[in-house]
């Protein structure tokens, strides 16, 4: 299953149109068209004259199921025949990717003398575009000034990365990963109404706790627990989606993540407080922390600095004393909590999670009460009982990313109710 399978409810039944300029990364959007066409999107692809000496445009038709348009195709002889201004009205996205320093200049001036730039002076839906190019001409004045007022003008710049680049150097021009553009078109359909849409997670500063704490015993030993970070990444992810401004810290290292969401790994529950801390001071505004992470309740009094040879005991005995309370240390003055417990006995588990409501200063606590048939750690799905002073809601049994909107609609509407301003 593809990695980002999670993402594919965005895309079903969506028109994206790609415009491609003449740049050697342009092969990498192979990746991508096919990506959206097993999520279920429609892609329709224009090629400037130049990009079609790099590559086959047969390529791109082949994976987007549609006729490519470029100098060769473009055909009038009909309302809907394959032309700029058909391929423009069709679109509902447009992407510009990979644009060169060339092509970005000409849509500031609002140029039209190829047929990608035509398309896209033609279309009135929102538009994405990824540089791609050389780190000086990504960082000249000119192309700088040039980015500015595309951004101006309504395009959402989709930032390239440091890679070792097609001259032989190393620096920031790369076009975006794959990954990254499909996360993109993800918050542009957010942002459009097409899914999920509120506005009110937008802007928002989050901070997200996942994976469990790993409490040294000695140098190469630990005391930990079993939970995966799942959920975590996915509340995280889907917080990205929505337009907030994520910082996830985690003990469990994901495997896809959008360059700008700040991740920090951890292992420590100490490292955890300190990752908040650091976090917080990154933030304008006072943050909303999901803290999903699992904290060991006690660690040992003393660790070993070196490995505890066990040829030399017959039995090892560790004295174990109560950590620190990272969620209570925390205080409401600078910091919007949201707490998750796990429970195995379901007779207390409400009772505690409501005392843990009231203890802990927490506008929801997200109840997860384990089993061996559908809640165990490390699961793709989950089932949780959401509280607040004023309501509970049982969710049903849902994939985590899906879960996780259940749990951001639930708190945003305890903090409306609450009269939560930015």
């Amino acid at each position: 299953m593809n990695d980002l399978q999670f993402l594919a409810p965005f895309f079903a039944q969506k028109r994206v149109l790609i415009l491609i300029s003449a740049s050697v990364s342009l092969y990498k959007m192979l990746d991508a068209i096919s990506t959206l066409t097993k999520f279920g999107a429609h892609v329709k692809v224009v090629m400037s004259k130049e990009s079609t000496t790099f590559i086959n445009p047969m390529l791109f038709e082949a994976l987007s199921k549609n006729v490519v348009l470029h100098q060769d195709s473009q055909n009038w002889t009909h309302t809907d025949a394959p032309n700029h201004t058909s391929y423009a009205r069709w679109a509902e996205v447009v992407l510009i990717a990979p644009a060169t320093a060339n092509t970005i200049a000409k849509l500031a001036c609002g140029m039209a003398d190829d047929i990608i730039l035509c398309t896209a002076l033609a279309s009135n839906a929102p538009k994405l575009i990824a540089p791609a190019m050389n780190t000086n001409m990504l960082n000249a004045p000119q192309t700088r000034e040039n980015l500015a007022k595309l951004q101006t003008l309504g395009f959402n710049i989709i930032e390239p990365r440091d890679s070792l680049l097609a001259c032989g150097e190393y620096g920031k021009g790369a076009l975006a990963k794959h990954d990254d553009i499909i996360f993109a078109l993800a918050q542009l359909f957010v942002e459009m109404g097409m899914f999920h849409n509120t506005g009110f997670w937008h802007g928002k500063e989050v901070i997200i706790t996942g994976g469990g704490s790993k409490e040294n015993i000695d140098s190469v030993r630990v005391l930990s627990n079993l939970s995966s970070g799942k959920q975590a990444y996915f509340l995280a992810l889907a917080l990205y989606v929505l337009g907030a401004r994520v910082f996830l810290i985690s003990s469990s290292v994901p495997t896809i993540l959008p360059q700008d969401l700040h991740f920090t790994e951890v292992s420590n529950s100490l490292q955890y407080y300190q990752a908040i801390i650091e976090s917080k001071k990154m933030c304008k505004d006072k943050p909303i922390l999901f803290m999903a992470a699992a904290i060991a309740d006690f660690i040992p009094e003393v660790v070993s600095q070196t490995k505890i040879k066990k040829d030399s005991l017959k039995k090892l005995q560790l004295t174990l004393e109560k950590n620190m309370d990272i969620l209570s240390k925390l205080p409401t003055s600078e910091f919007i909590k949201v707490g998750f417990k796990a429970e195995d006995d379901y007779q207390s588990a409400l009772q505690n999670a409501k005392e843990m409501l009231h203890k802990k200063e927490c506008k929801v606590v997200c109840l997860n009460v384990l089993d061996s048939l559908k809640n165990t750690f490390g699961a793709d799905t989950n089932q949780m009982t959401l509280i607040s002073a004023d309501a509970t809601q049982e969710t049903p049994l849902l994939d985590k990313f899906s879960l996780s909107f259940e749990i951001l609609a639930f708190t945003q509407q305890v903090l409306l109710n609450d009269d939560y301003t930015h």
